[in-house]
């Protein structure tokens, strides 16, 4: 499979930290991703495309813009940290998720990323389950662990994209942590991928955003899928339709 990198504006980012986010359970760490990139009207740094990645474009701004993207944030404050965000609609197969993945981190070097956090969703259990944040890569995964309060997982399997670029990112100098946040598996669950602002927020100083729009979107949803529950459990010839 052959990627091809397109850089777009050079917004002169100092040191960013890169946050990824692609498609996992209830869709939480592509949900997270897209809405930093919304409120804080981040700008277009980069894309990725190529063979073997679906063939379709984003338009945004009437502008067109390929499947895997990078958004620039600079930092407001005089203490805070700029950022780079990469987020898409698809999840790679399995056979691709090396080469997007080391592309992906490529990239983000390129921006000038050392730092990296990953989101990723993992199936709820209780309602209890709160994020956790695993193993990464790099020299300075310690400061990330500490900086973002989150309870450490020590053994466990993080599958995908973001499991590729977990050991990937050493090699290239990177520090990488991934937050696990639990979700419903079963329909995007943005209210659940508001647990991941707090933590980034501790680790990206400066990067924080009003959540009052996600629990807003996951009640709606939530609302939409009982009604769709209780007609079909009224008449089960009627399929649910969601969108």
């Amino acid at each position: 499979m052959c990627l091809e990198t397109i850089r777009y504006s050079d917004l002169g980012l100092d040191d960013p930290v890169g946050i990824v986010g692609f498609p996992s359970v209830g869709l939480v760490s592509s949900i997270a991703a897209n809405y930093y990139v919304s409120q804080l009207k981040m700008e277009p740094v980069a894309g990725i495309h190529g063979e073997r990645i679906p063939p379709y474009s984003l338009v945004s701004n009437a502008t067109a813009y390929p499947p895997v993207r990078l958004y620039g944030h600079k930092r407001r404050t005089k203490n805070g940290k700029d950022a780079v965000v990469c987020t898409s609609e698809f999840a790679p197969k399995p056979e691709d998720c090396y080469l997007l993945g080391n592309t992906v981190l490529g990239t983000l070097r390129d921006l000038g990323c050392r730092d990296v956090i990953c989101l990723e969703g993992i199936p709820r259990m209780t309602e209890q389950d709160q994020p956790v944040i695993c193993g990464g890569s790099g020299p300075g995964v310690g400061r990330l662990y500490e900086a973002s309060g989150l309870q450490k997982m020590e053994s466990g399997m993080v599958k995908g994209i973001t499991g590729v670029m977990m050991y990937m990112a050493a090699q290239r100098g990177m520090n990488l942590v991934t937050i696990l946040c639990p979700a419903n598996p079963s329909i995007p669950d943005p209210a659940s991928a508001a647990a991941f602002m707090e933590p980034v927020s501790k680790m990206v100083k400066g990067l924080k955003v009003n959540t009052k729009l996600l629990f807003e979107e996951g009640d709606e949803i939530m609302r939409r899928t009982q009604t769709s529950q209780a007609t079909m459990d009224n008449d089960p010839s009627e399929s649910a339709i969601y969108g």
